[in-house]
């Protein structure tokens, strides 16, 4: 993760990043003792107390860690890793933070706790091999821009250069799909950065308010028009409920201005700015001390996440955003060659959406040789073979209706008589072609 976290009475994360309480395998360790958890739980506490972004709830935690450690409920547990994990978990009793973590991992202490102008070499090492989080971009059917994010890790000083080759390769697209789906999060820069991209003028688009210093930080988007079209560009962003953090915050601040159509499930829900804090014997508290407050609703998607504008199972986002953008092209074209585009790519987008289950016995009255077409049912599916191409599994798309699995150049409409039977395929291409083939057998 890029540790942007600034150098003041104590260390600050600048980022919004997901923590969720794994089992960690951390150095080899000694055992507790009666003497190393009371300070541990005596640290966490006061670092609570002192800094967590509700003050009340910060009470209520203290008081219960406090209370089980006086009543005896940590004595069992020497296992340091253990003792992180039971932590955690109690915490989460009173108030469920995805963005608070207590870990044990003295190996990483020291690195957690440098300021952005002394990240250590191996760290942006592994930032970089991660692409700063940009995983995959490409121009899908349509001439639809796809940009798929696992974290937003770049800024000003390390990525930015990245994210706008990204984004120029995909600035002459009819439209752009960001896809956020399990995206963990990373860096309010990061998070302004490729906003501006979308955006004509500066825009306030977040606040942050931080309870311990109580202070409350604006954050205004710098125009980067480089790339003008990307400013009036349709803008859809995908997300599931692993979508989280700084990944949240992108799109409920692009959804708050109406600059983009949200697609999939309600996100993970966490608002909060963090920054480590060393509680001694190898443990550190990720503590959240901010909280985001959007200039327009007044509030954030902690807990509640941000809902899709367009409600959709995480494995379906995708194609429906791709047939939101079909649609929205098909109502504006007039000319006849796109049109059919249009019309071929929205039929193979429907049968994905709408799968069907063919009626028992259908493939063994579709199989059969239609001159140099030769349909066999193998292992269950049906395959298609002209003479001397390739085979082809086939996958319906209607009750008549199928295509090659995997190929979206061809279809083939398999054509009854009076009598029930089927006496003749239609194959269509993509270059509007269509072939007639007789059953001869």
């Amino acid at each position: 993760m890029i540790d942007q976290i600034i150098s003041m009475n104590k260390f600050k994360f600048l980022t919004l990043i997901i923590f969720f309480p794994t089992l960690i395998f951390a150095q080899k360790a000694s055992l507790l003792t009666t003497k190393s958890r009371t300070e541990i739980v005596k640290n966490i506490s006061e670092s609570l107390v002192a800094n967590y972004v509700f003050p009340d709830t910060a009470v209520k935690m203290s008081n219960f860690i406090k209370s089980k450690l006086k009543k005896g409920g940590y004595n069992k547990i020497t296992d340091p890793v253990a003792f992180s994990d039971a932590l955690t978990i109690d915490l989460y009793s009173i108030y469920r933070d995805g963005h608070m973590l207590v870990k044990f991992d003295p190996g990483e202490i020291k690195p957690m706790l440098k300021t952005i102008s002394t990240i250590d070499e191996d760290r942006l090492k592994k930032i970089k091999q991660a692409n700063f989080g940009l995983r995959k971009v490409e121009i899908l059917d349509g001439n639809i821009g796809y940009l798929c994010m696992s974290h937003f890790w770049a800024d000003s000083i390390h990525g930015k250069e990245t994210v706008k080759a990204t984004l120029q390769f995909i600035s002459n697209t009819n439209a752009l799909i960001i896809d956020l789906r399990d995206c963990g999060g990373g860096s309010q820069e990061t998070v302004n950065m490729i906003c501006g991209y979308f955006l004509e003028k500066s825009t306030h688009i977040n606040d942050m308010f931080d309870r311990s210093a109580n202070t409350l930080t604006e954050y205004w988007t710098k125009p980067d028009t480089a790339f003008h079209e990307l400013t009036k560009m349709p803008l859809y962003i995908l997300v599931n409920n692993k979508t989280f953090s700084a990944a949240e915050e992108f799109c409920y601040d692009l959804q708050c201005i109406k600059r983009a159509t949200i697609i999939g499930e309600t996100t993970g829900g966490g608002a909060h700015g963090t920054f480590y804090k060393n509680v001694s014997n190898g443990f550190v508290l990720s503590i959240p001390y901010s909280t985001a407050i959007n200039p327009i609703t007044k509030t954030s998607w902690e807990k509640v996440g941000v809902k899709p504008d367009i409600e959709t199972l995480s494995n379906r986002a995708l194609e429906t955003a791709e047939m939101k953008i079909f649609e929205n092209i098909l109502s504006k074209t007039k000319d006849e060659s796109e049109l059919f585009d249009l019309n071929w790519n929205i039929e193979l987008l429907r049968a994905i959406n709408n799968p069907i289950i063919l009626k028992e016995g259908t493939l063994e009255e579709y199989s059969g040789v239609y001159g140099e077409r030769v349909f066999t049912v193998e292992h269950g599916n049906l395959y298609y073979q002209r003479s001397g191409r390739p085979k082809f599994e086939l996958e319906s798309m209607s009750p008549t209706i199928m295509k090659g699995k995997g190929n979206k150049y061809f279809k083939i409409e398999f054509v009854k008589n009076d009598t029930g039977e089927v006496y003749k395929v239609n194959v269509y291409y993509q270059d509007n072609r269509m072939e007639t083939s007789t059953r001869t057998k």
